[in-house]
C-alpha cells in the first residue's frame, strides 16, 4: 500500500486541510494489518500522543468521516508518518516505560482482541495440538528432519510450556485483582517498533508482552555476562520510570520461560509450507534447540533480580538441563 497514489485517492475520497498535508508523508495502511479493529480508539490514542514527544502514526477520515476506505480493491486506512525530527534520545527501556505509562488503559472492553485475559487458555491449546502432532510422529516409519528435532526437543519445550502454564495460573490465584494493561506491540523489536509508533500493530495486553519480547531478542543474540549486562541496563531503565509489581515480574518470567518461537515454528511448519519456507524453519528449529542454554541464562537472571516474588520451577533454580 505505500505505493499507492494517495494523492490522487485522497482528492476524491477526503478533506484534508493544509496542515494535514503540509509536511506530511502519507500512506495506505491495509486494514487486515491491524491487530485490533476499534479504529475510533487507536485514532484517539494517536493523537493524544501526537500532542507529546511520542513520535506516532496518525489516521484520517474520509469524506464519509470513515477511517476504512478502498484502494485497488484493498480496505485501507489512510495514515501519515510523524516529523523525523521528533526522535527522542533515550534508552530504549527509558522510551518504552514511558509509552506504556502514556497508554495505560483502564478496562480492555474496547479491544475485544486482546489476549490478557486468555493468554494461559491459549497457551494450554496451543501446546496441546502439538502434543497431537507429536504423537503422531512417533508412530512413523519414516521421518524428515524438522520431525526428528521435533520427536528429540518436544519433551524438554512442553516441560518448559506447562511450568510457564502453571506459574501463569499460580500468579492469577495469589493476584487476582489482575495487572493494568497498556498498549503494547504485537512482536517488539526494539527501536524500529517506537520509532514510528504504529497503531495496525498495538496490542492491548499487560506489560511483560514487550519486555519479554525483548528480552528474548538478547537472549538469542547474547551470551555470558553481556547478556546480563544488557539485560539489566534495560529493565533498570525501563522500572526507573514503571517499577514492576509482583504479578508483572512473574509473568514476564512465564512470558520467557513458554518456547514461543519454538511452538510458532512447528505451527508453522505443520500449517503446509512450501520448499524454500521449510528450509528457513529447519534452520529456526535448530537454533530454538541452539538457544535454549541461553534462554535458562536470562531466566536465572530473572529469578536472581526478582528474588522471592515469584516462585521459579525447581529445575531452572538449581542450574537448568541446557
Amino acid at each position: 500500500m505505500a505505493g499507492a497514489d494517495w494523492p490522487a485517492v485522497a482528492g476524491r475520497k477526503y478533506r484534508l486541510q493544509k496542515e494535514d498535508t503540509a509536511h506530511a508523508r502519507f500512506f495506505f495502511q491495509p486494514l487486515h494489518h491491524f491487530y485490533h479493529r476499534n479504529l475510533e480508539v487507536l485514532a484517539d490514542i494517536a493523537d493524544n500522543l501526537a500532542l507529546g514527544t511520542i513520535p506516532v502514526c496518525r489516521m484520517f477520515r474520509n469524506r464519509e468521516n470513515q477511517y476504512v476506505t478502498e484502494v485497488d480493491g484493498v480496505p485501507s486506512v489512510l495514515m501519515s508518518l510523524p516529523d523525523e525530527n521528533r526522535h527522542p534520545s533515550l534508552p530504549l527501556g527509558t522510551a518504552l516505560a514511558d509509552f506504556h505509562r502514556r497508554t495505560a488503559l483502564q478496562d480492555t472492553q474496547r479491544f475485544p482482541e486482546s489476549p490478557v485475559a486468555g493468554r494461559t487458555s491459549e497457551w494450554v491449546g496451543r501446546i496441546d495440538a502439538l502434543a497431537k502432532k507429536y504423537t503422531e510422529i512417533q508412530t512413523k516409519k519414516q521421518t524428515d528432519f524438522f520431525e526428528q528435532r521435533l520427536l528429540a526437543n518436544f519433551p524438554y519445550f512442553s516441560g518448559c510450556a506447562e511450568n510457564a502454564i502453571q506459574l501463569g495460573v499460580d500468579t492469577f490465584i495469589d493476584h487476582s485483582y489482575g495487572e493494568t494493561a497498556v498498549i503494547g506491540h504485537f512482536r517488539f523489536s526494539g527501536s524500529e517498533s517506537l520509532y514510528p509508533e504504529n497503531p495496525a500493530f498495538w496490542v492491548a495486553d499487560d506489560r511483560s508482552r514487550d519486555l519479554a519480547e525483548w528480552l528474548r531478542m538478547l537472549a538469542w543474540t547474547r551470551s555470558g555476562p553481556d547478556q546480563e549486562a544488557a539485560a539489566e541496563s534495560f529493565l533498570n531503565d525501563y522500572e526507573a520510570r514503571f517499577p514492576l509489581t509482583d504479578p508483572l515480574a512473574a509473568h514476564l518470567f512465564s512470558r520467557l520461560l513458554f518456547p514461543l518461537s519454538f511452538l510458532e515454528c512447528c505451527e508453522r511448519y505443520f500449517s503446509g509450507s512450501d520448499r524454500e519456507d521449510r528450509q528457513l524453519l529447519e534452520e529456526t528449529i535448530r537454533a530454538n534447540e541452539e538457544k535454549a542454554g541461553n534462554i535458562e541464562s536470562m531466566l536465572a537472571f530473572l529469578t536472581k533480580r526478582y528474588a522471592n516474588r515469584f516462585e521459579a520451577p525447581e529445575w531452572l533454580a538449581s542450574g537448568g538441563t541446557r
